[in-house]
């Protein structure tokens, strides 16, 4: 009876160390990123995904993709297309290959995830980019598309608005005021 007692106890530890290891982890990743990992509600994925307008040949990036619930949606709508997420946290980074392998392994379209700073990688080749970013990271990353996309690339960002450019359509997804994503702006470059 004793051995049993001092068993649960090391178990309840281990379970114990472990939560503590993981919630480490994603406060590193946290205050390493510059944007806090939030996911994008899923209620809107079939609005991002009306928005994006993606086809057989769409090379679709997500930036700060989170636990790339949309990539996953997307890939499930047309598993033709090219879906990348780049991630710079770890731990969001580690949910999304978790939710990405899955929907894989059940034949639900591929999806790469890349855990990077997706200032420092090419976007030269996305004809499509989905964006849930503060507003001081996204003007941050207009200089950037300015240079990198080719023309007509579409941008849909929701929520947050670039404040050195006009989005070419604005989507109320008619939310409370209380709930996050209320809009989708839609952006050619």
């Amino acid at each position: 009876m004793h051995l049993l007692l001092l068993l649960g106890q090391i178990i309840v530890i281990i379970i114990l160390l472990l939560a503590l290891c993981l919630m480490f982890f994603w406060m590193w990743t946290a205050i390493r990123a510059k944007v806090p990992f939030i996911s994008v509600p899923t209620v809107i994925l079939e609005d991002i995904a009306h928005a994006l307008a993606i086809d057989d040949t769409s090379v679709v990036y997500d930036l700060g993709c989170g636990d790339a619930r949309v990539l996953s949606y997307l890939a499930k709508q047309n598993r033709k297309a090219t879906y990348i997420g780049i991630e710079n946290g770890g731990f969001p980074a580690l949910l999304a290959r978790v939710l990405t392998g899955w929907n894989k392994k059940h034949g639900q379209g591929t999806v790469q995830i890349l855990q990077k700073d997706f200032f420092t990688e090419d976007l030269s080749k996305a004809t499509h980019i989905f964006l849930y970013l503060y507003p001081n990271v996204m003007d941050d990353l207009l200089p950037k598309f300015d240079k990198e996309l080719k023309k007509g690339t579409k941008v849909v960002s929701a929520t947050f608005t670039f404040t050195q450019k006009q989005p070419i359509a604005e989507i109320d997804l008619q939310r409370s005021k209380y709930k996050l994503a209320r809009k989708l702006y839609v952006y050619e470059f």
